[in-house]
């Protein structure tokens, strides 16, 4: 079945998939649950029903207070009964659905992130997503109870009086009505509920991510002009908020909690008109103030369901965006490969970033993209390992579309060393194991040591076991970047992306970067995003990008005598190191 093409709750229940028995059982075991807890009201009616009528039957009077007992004891087994079912069903459905959007965003182009803050997919990945294990393991239980529950009783009710137990239905249809006005309202400030919050978390992670910055500039949370209107924005959409429902819910609370107003004075004209019992009056009297207090947990489905299905929206938005192509074919990674641009152009939504650009890096061969930043080199790197799609032309390794290459083939095939480098917080072997997991630990080592980084990691306490991160060690960019190369000499992928740093520039890193790259680069194809003009002089070919386009192509000194635009570039970068 194709879950794409459901909604709401079905959706929902696609979601849990084998667990909607698990929620079906904690149904059924709530609905008992609240069941038990009306039996000791029955028992009390029958054993008034013998009283007025002068019988002192002990025996009568003991079996009733036993299965009133058993009622009350039987409501708690019940319920514990429900809601290890719900939790189970809940916490399993979480599981799921966290598992299948992050492999789901694995395989979308980088578009998604680009165009979705990353306080827009926490808020779905981690707060739309939790809402679901509170509606699984709370609501569900409690809304079987509080619709089957009044429908059973009132069954029951009818065969003690009728007009008593209609009268008793009162409430409950004037609160359906409070009910649907207040989800109206509710329903019409999700929207901007949800756009807020992600706008707060945002905010907040720019705020600590900033932190640094806001230290050396003597900068408050208030003074953060972005953060501090954002959460008085928040606060303002509460506030009005509490004010529109306020009314609703107190009317309901008022409703549920008052159904003795209705009964009273029926019951007394229905008694005094000799079409009531004294003991029915009474046993309505109590019924009155029990029978509708299960419907209070139809108010804060109200709120809970319009959150759930906005959340649910979004998860359904972020599954149904499409997955990169997926091809076939596959490649040895052993051997060396060709890569070529055809007529290829590119864009983000309807702009164009890259015009018709064609490009062939023979295998084995170092490129260089280099072009002021905007020009597209980035964006033309970034093709090569499919992190986009060609919106025309093709993108080829031995003259093959990558769309046609099988996605895991493609992603074995090549390595990208990314400009910012990212650690995870674990130990260093563990970030450098990354590039091959069924590695051993020699060939880890022997990485670090291609990369320039084995010496500095046996300095360590701990040596590879030693754990970075917030609460570990922290490393220096330079170091950083080390890992990361020898996170991609491990992989041994035939083609390399490498986006160059321009943040280590003192002596020692450099020098150990650069042996760290001729052994990474060694026998690859390579794209070199260069920044530093001095690093690409012995490139096969510099690519020069300008606008989108690729304006000039060949050696250091081809384009040196050419006089163009890279001669430009390197004239205002010698005279830039020099000074």
């Amino acid at each position: 079945m194709d879950v794409k093409k459901k909604s709401g709750i079905s959706y929902l229940l696609e979601l849990a998939g084998k667990y909607r028995l698990h929620l079906a059982l904690s149904a059924v075991f709530g609905v008992l649950s609240a069941l038990c807890s009306f039996v000791p009201y029955i028992m009390v009616y029958q054993t008034l029903l013998f009283l007025f009528e002068g019988n002192a039957d002990t025996g009568l009077a003991l079996r009733y207070g036993i299965i009133a007992a058993s009622a009350i004891v039987g409501k708690f087994v019940f319920s514990i009964i429900s809601g290890t079912f719900s939790h189970l069903g809940a916490f399993n459905t979480l599981y799921n659905v966290r598992t299948r959007i992050s492999r789901h965003i694995a395989k979308v182009n980088l578009g998604f992130f680009t165009n979705h803050t990353s306080g827009e997919i926490k808020k779905v990945i981690i707060e739309d997503v939790e809402r679901i294990e509170k509606f699984l393991a709370h609501q569900i239980p409690d809304i079987t109870s509080a619709l089957c529950v009044p429908v059973i009783v009132f069954i029951y009710l009818l065969t003690v009086n009728v007009p008593m137990a209609f009268c008793l239905l009162a409430p409950v249809i004037i609160g359906l009505v409070i009910q649907g006005i207040a989800m109206a309202v509710t329903g019409k400030q999700m929207s901007a509920y949800h756009r807020l919050l992600g706008k707060l978390n945002s905010a907040i992670m720019q705020f600590i991510n900033g932190m640094p910055v806001m230290k050396t500039y003597n900068m408050t949370a208030e003074s953060y002009s972005e953060y501090s209107d954002t959460v008085t924005e928040y606060n303002t959409f509460w506030k009005q908020s509490t004010r529109d429902q306020g009314y609703t819910y107190g009317v309901f609370v008022a409703l549920v909690e008052s159904g003795i107003l209705f009964a009273l004075p029926v019951g007394g004209f229905l008694y005094f008109s000799s079409s009531l019992l004294v003991q029915e009056y009474l046993f309505f009297m109590v019924m009155s103030m029990v029978f509708l207090s299960s419907l209070l947990n139809l108010m804060n489905l109200a709120m809970m369901f319009n959150q759930i299905m906005s959340g649910m929206s979004r998860i359904q938005t972020i599954m149904d965006l499409p997955c990169t192509t997926e091809g076939k074919a596959t490649f040895e990674k052993g051997q060396e490969h060709s890569v070529s641009f055809e007529h290829v152009t590119f864009r983000y939504d309807k702009t164009d970033v890259l015009h018709d650009v064609n490009l062939t890096l023979p295998a084995g061969s170092l490129t260089a993209f280099v072009g002021a930043s905007g020009a597209g080199k980035t964006t033309a790197a970034q093709l090569i390992p499919k992190f986009w799609e060609a919106a025309e032309g093709a993108v080829k390794i031995d003259g093959i579309n990558i769309t046609q290459i099988k996605t895991e083939n493609l992603m074995e095939l090549v390595s990208f060393v990314f400009q910012e480098t990212f650690m995870l917080s674990d130990s260093i072997y563990q970030n450098i194991a990354i590039g091959d997991e069924n590695a051993v630990r020699e060939q880890v080592e022997a990485a670090a040591k291609a990369a320039q980084i084995h010496e500095f990691i046996m300095s360590l306490p701990n040596g590879y076991d030693t754990k970075l991160g917030e609460d570990g060690v922290k490393l220096s960019g330079g170091e950083k970047q080390r890992v990361c190369i020898a996170r991609a000499i491990l992989k041994d992928a035939p083609v390399i992306v490498f986006d160059e740093a321009t943040s280590y520039t003192d002596i020692e890193n450099e020098h150990k970067i650069q042996l760290a790259l001729a052994n990474l680069l060694k026998g690859k194809t390579t794209v070199m995003i260069a920044h530093r003009l001095h690093t690409i002089v012995e490139a096969d070919q510099i690519c020069v990008f300008h606008r989108g386009r690729i304006e000039e192509t060949g050696t250091h000194k081809q384009l040196l005598a050419a006089d163009g635009r890279y001669s430009k570039m390197w004239d205002a970068y010698t005279r830039e190191v020099v000074s």
